[in-house]
Formats: C-alpha cells, sequence, structure tokens
C-alpha cells in the first residue's frame, strides 16, 4: 500500500538536528494572463534536501529576482523564531492522560523506537505526543537515513534570499493551519498513518531517495508517478488515505490557487515555492491556472 507522503513543513523544523555530480534541473513553470505583463513562476519545493542540489539554475535564480514578491506555505524564518508559539501549538498534540503505549501494539513500538535510535533522534519524551507527531518523526527519520536535510529544503533556501534581499513574503496558508489540518484528523485515521509508516520504513527510505534524485532530474512523468501512484488497498483503507489526501493536498491546493490569484490580479510578478505535489498531479496548480484561463509553461 501506498500513501501520498506529503510532509508538511512544520514537522521538520520540530526535529531539525559530498561533492557535486551533476547541476541539478528541478521542474520550473512560467504563469501568464493574456493582456498581463506580470508572471507567476512555480518552483515545486522538496523540504529537505542536501547540498548537491544547489546551486540552483540560473533561470530560477534569474525568475526570483525579476519577481516583486515570494509566495510560500508560510515564513519558516518567522515562525521558527517565535519558540511560544511553536510551543503552544505542540501541546495540542499531547495526551492530558496516557502515552502513545496505550493505543500502540508493543510491536509496532519497539520498530518505531529501533528507527529512530537508528536516526539519533528518539527520546522517551516523545510518549506523551499522538500517533500524528509520531508518524512525522519516522518520517524524518527517513530523510535523515538519506542524509537529507530541512537546512537544504529549497523553501527555506529561498526564504532566506527573500529575507537577505527584504523581498515581501505571501504566506498562502500558516503554521497553525497545517497542525489544524492533523489535528482534524481521527484518531483511526492518525494511527493507520504511523502504522503504515513504520512497517514499510525501508521502501519508503528508498522511495524517498529516489524521488529525491527524479526531483533533481525534474522529469515530470516520473515524478507524477512516484507521488501519485496507489497500490490497489482495501475500502476502509482506500477510504482514510482519500480523506488523508484530500486534507493535505486537494483542499490545500485549491486555496493556495485563490491567494495567488488575488495577487497576481493585483499586478503582482510572484514567485511561488510550494511542495512540489502541490504544483504537480490532477488537482495541482498547473492545472487550476490552466482551468482558469493561464498559461503555463515549464521552463
Amino acid at each position: 500500500m501506498k500513501i501520498k507522503k506529503i510532509i508538511l513543513i512544520v514537522f521538520f523544523l520540530l526535529f531539525l538536528t559530498g561533492c557535486q555530480v551533476k547541476k541539478s534541473n528541478p521542474l520550473f513553470f512560467e504563469v501568464r494572463k493574456e493582456g498581463s505583463t506580470n508572471k507567476i513562476y512555480l518552483l515545486g519545493s522538496i523540504h529537505t534536501a542536501d547540498k548537491t542540489l544547489y546551486p540552483l539554475p540560473d533561470k530560477i535564480i534569474d525568475s526570483y529576482k525579476n519577481s516583486t514578491i515570494l509566495a510560500a506555505e508560510f515564513d519558516i524564518i518567522k515562525y521558527t523564531q517565535n519558540i511560544g508559539a511553536q510551543i503552544s501549538i505542540m501541546q495540542q498534540f499531547m495526551y492530558t492522560d496516557g502515552t502513545i503505549k496505550d493505543v500502540l501494539d508493543e510491536q509496532t513500538y519497539q520498530k518505531m523506537e529501533d528507527i529512530l535510535k537508528e536516526a539519533n533522534i528518539y527520546s522517551s519524551l516523545y510518549n506523551a505526543y499522538k500517533p500524528i507527531i509520531w508518524n512525522s518523526l519516522v518520517e524524518n527519520a527517513a530523510a535523515i537515513d538519506n542524509n537529507l536535510s530541512e537546512e537544504y529544503g529549497v523553501d527555506m533556501y529561498m526564504l532566506n534570499l527573500a529575507h537577505e534581499d527584504n523581498k515581501s513574503i505571501l504566506e498562502l496558508e500558516s503554521a497553525d493551519y497545517q497542525y489544524n489540518v492533523l489535528l482534524s484528523f481521527s484518531d483511526d485515521l492518525s494511527l493507520y498513518l504511523l502504522k503504515d509508516a513504520v512497517s514499510n520504513y525501508e521502501l519508503s527510505k528508498d522511495a524517498l531517495k529516489e524521488l529525491y534524485e527524479a526531483y533533481k532530474d525534474g522529469n515530470l512523468e516520473t515524478l507524477e508517478k512516484l507521488i501519485f501512484t496507489e497500490e490497489e488497498v482495501d475500502p476502509e483503507e482506500q477510504e482514510m488515505i482519500d480523506t488523508y489526501n484530500k486534507a493535505l493536498i486537494d483542499d490545500r491546493n485549491k486555496e493556495m490557487f485563490k491567494n495567488l490569484d488575488k495577487a497576481f490580479q493585483e499586478g503582482e510578478t510572484i514567485f511561488c515555492t510550494v511542495g512540489l505535489a502541490h504544483i504537480i498531479g490532477e488537482n495541482g496548480l498547473v492545472n487550476y491556472f490552466k482551468q482558469n484561463g493561464y498559461t503555463v509553461i515549464e521552463i
């Protein structure tokens, strides 16, 4: 069984802990509309990466320089400076009575503990947190095992540039919004996601490595296959997967498009970097723009 793993930026911020073989060439799109001189540039982000991704191609950096604002899911840098807000949000994911061991079978917990210890991110203090936090820890361990870090994520890189250049930043959503999406998940769904992440850890780790290499190559067909292809599961599992994907991808894409469209109508030239799964695919931003009278070209 395969779930579209859309890892929210906020979770990599919680647990932040070579030589270049060839130049990277991530997927990059230009969006125009007849009668307007301003543009939107779409760069799908990967939230964890390494030094081999950089430098980004000149076409990307030049487009950023020509933009009037940078659009991102939210301003990671500003958020990480607000320790009080982070503590307040994380308290919502803690049990008021009991621990993760009360809802998770011993075998899964032990395997999960081993995964985190191998990545050097285990702490017994995490037992106070609910399954969705443990799910993010397991996903973060897969990134660490692949020598990938949030420090080199594309969104972090572009936001650092924007802060250095004093460029205006458009937050398409917020950290609170992303957390509230996860808080809306039922206990059954959260446990299902965690058990799937643990039982398929080695496969997920290999898949992340494959996805990262494909991201650097920028092949649209390959990336859509890796991100959106699903295996057949029973109806009950499929319902939970659909709930997860609707909340993490489809619903968020609609709101992102509305905010980008509004900024474009106001005359801004926008450089947008959000998770790659929000850019491509049937319900991605590229298709939203095409369906609403924009011309989108890959550059």
